[in-house]
């Protein structure tokens, strides 16, 4: 008892911090992920808002261009009220038709007069407004450009004006995502399309292609969501992205489980610390209990092993029990003695009892041919057996077949005396046994009991029939085949199916000899 209470009490203790660690961890997970989305959330709207601002401000150039015209006077003072007045742009340049570069602020950045690189072409090719992919420039810097299409009053193209916006460097973008990047374990990265880091903390990553992280892949689907799960370095993360709607890129938030765990684990050990003294107290004070408690549960445990001893009543009644639960205890398991009795009593009896007609079964009969044989007492068979029950069943279904089967039981009490055996040995068949019953007898209570039974109204099918067969067993010390004297009464039955049913037969040797308590195979 002791050893249960105090594994009891460290189970419940640990189960315990083990609830309080688990709840609290998925409380932490879903505060971080919600956290993180609607940080990743409001990054995309700023990031989003300072590139249309972008647009609008590089399409206002490119209509003073289209309007004031394509002079270098015009075009120099436009690059520069771009980076000047914007304060977003890096640098400024305008592309004439023929992919030249024939204006740049900074001029120090000596570009005028050069031809777009190839990598540098994506505005100049697609001919509408757009912010580009990262690529390299001709001065070794990382950049998106964001761009406006200059065109003729005749609607001929004549290039664009465009401003810059590095991303390795501080730009306004890197600003921007900068001013918002948390410190310590949490961070957060920009993504174009084709999965190329926009921004990153570590400067260094910017542009490199990130592979193998699902939030990438649901962010630029244009998803806002959250999740847990590995990243590009194989580290277990908690995130949440949403996408900037402008440009197609995503922003994803993230805080690694590792460093978010690791506050709770030192909340945990705190909680251990403070109540260790307590549980130590309490686990003292169980063991004193226990000494006292034990005494008469230990000998109410001894005195229940001896369960067959027959004056174990009487040693549980003489156990001194002090306190209220043992003498509820020792009463419970008196009362439990005695209802264990009875129900051995009554499983005896379900075991010998046929559940449907409450008549002895097989195991039941064998009981009474035992006693049968001790006595060498005489007895008349009669096998009975209910003709055409098969078509009961086909016709009426078993629930009525089960319930003609019980009235027949019901009539079969009527007929028998004190003393007599009644057996139902398989479906609809039957045996009485009738001690002390001469072979004209049991011929005579044979017949009465097939009359009444055609006589009597049965449930739905309204009329049955019978057929019986009747032999004797007279007490010999020298014959103990009582299975003969049945397989005789079965033989007499089959001689009343084969002689067209609802009749009686008595077996031709009407006396047989000899008692013997097995019946080991019964042909009926």
């Amino acid at each position: 008892m002791l050893a249960l209470t105090v594994v009891s009490v460290l189970v419940t203790l640990g189960n315990s911090y083990y609830s309080i660690y688990h709840v609290q961890k998925k409380l932490l997970i879903e505060q971080t992920l919600a956290a993180n989305q609607v940080y990743a959330t409001k990054l995309a709207e700023s990031a989003d808002v300072m590139l249309r601002s972008a647009e609008k401000v590089v399409a206002y150039s490119a209509q003073t261009l289209q309007q004031q015209g394509m002079s270098q006077k015009h075009m120099d003072e436009e690059v520069a009220r771009l980076v000047s007045q914007a304060d977003m742009f890096n640098s400024a340049v305008v592309v004439d038709a023929n992919a030249t570069i024939v204006a740049v602020y900074p001029d120090t950045l000596a570009l005028k007069n050069t031809q777009l690189s190839p990598a540098s072409r994506q505005s100049f090719d697609l001919r509408l407004p757009l912010i580009t992919k990262p690529f390299f420039s001709p001065s070794g810097n990382t950049l998106v450009s964001v761009s406006h299409p200059i065109w003729s009053s005749s609607g001929s193209y004549l290039g664009y004006v465009s401003g810059t916006i590095y991303l390795n460097k501080l730009g306004s973008l890197t600003k921007l995502l900068q001013s918002r990047d948390e410190a310590g374990a949490s961070y957060f990265f920009v993504v174009d399309e084709d999965r190329t880091l926009i921004f990153h903390r570590d400067l260094a990553r910017v542009g490199q292609t990130v592979s193998d992280n699902r939030f990438i892949d649901e962010v630029l689907m244009g998803r806002i969501g959250q999740g847990q799960g590995l990243n590009s370095q194989g580290i277990e993360m908690i995130a949440g992205y949403a996408p900037i709607e402008s440009s197609g890129w995503g922003v994803v938030a993230q805080s690694s489980l590792e460093s978010t765990m690791v506050a709770l684990r030192q909340q945990m050990q705190d909680v251990f610390i403070r109540s260790l003294p307590l549980a130590l107290v309490t686990l003292a004070g169980i063991w004193l209990s226990a000494m006292l408690i034990a005494r008469p549960l230990r000998q109410l445990a001894s005195n229940v092993g001896r369960v067959n001893d027959k004056d174990l009543q009487q040693r549980i009644l003489d156990i001194r029990s002090w306190y209220f639960e043992a003498t509820q205890l020792k009463m419970a398991i008196l009362h439990g003695i005695g209802l264990f009795n009875e129900r051995i009593h009554k499983l005896d009896s379900d075991s010998n009892t046929d559940p449907l007609t409450r008549l002895s079964n097989r195991r039941g009969m064998q009981k009474y041919l035992d006693e049968f044989a001790e006595t060498h007492s005489e007895f008349a068979v009669i096998a009975l057996d209910i003709d055409h029950f098969k078509k009961v069943n086909d016709t009426f279904g078993h629930g009525v077949g089960d319930m003609v089967i019980a009235r027949l039981a019901d009539i079969m009490r009527r007929h028998a005396t004190d003393g007599d055996v009644l057996c139902r040995i398989g479906g609809e068949e039957f045996l009485m046994f009738l001690p002390n019953t001469d072979m004209e007898e049991a011929r005579y209570i044979a017949e009465g009991l097939r009359q009444d039974i055609a006589d009597s109204k049965m449930p739905k099918v309204r009329k049955i029939t019978v057929s019986l067969g009747v032999s004797l067993v007279k007490p010999h010390p020298d014959n103990k085949d009582i299975d003969i004297a049945i397989k005789n009464a079965d033989a007499a039955l089959y001689q009343a199916k084969n002689d067209g049913r609802n009749c009686t037969r008595v077996y031709p040797f009407s006396v047989v000899t000899g008692i013997d308590a097995k019946v080991s195979n019964l042909a009926i």
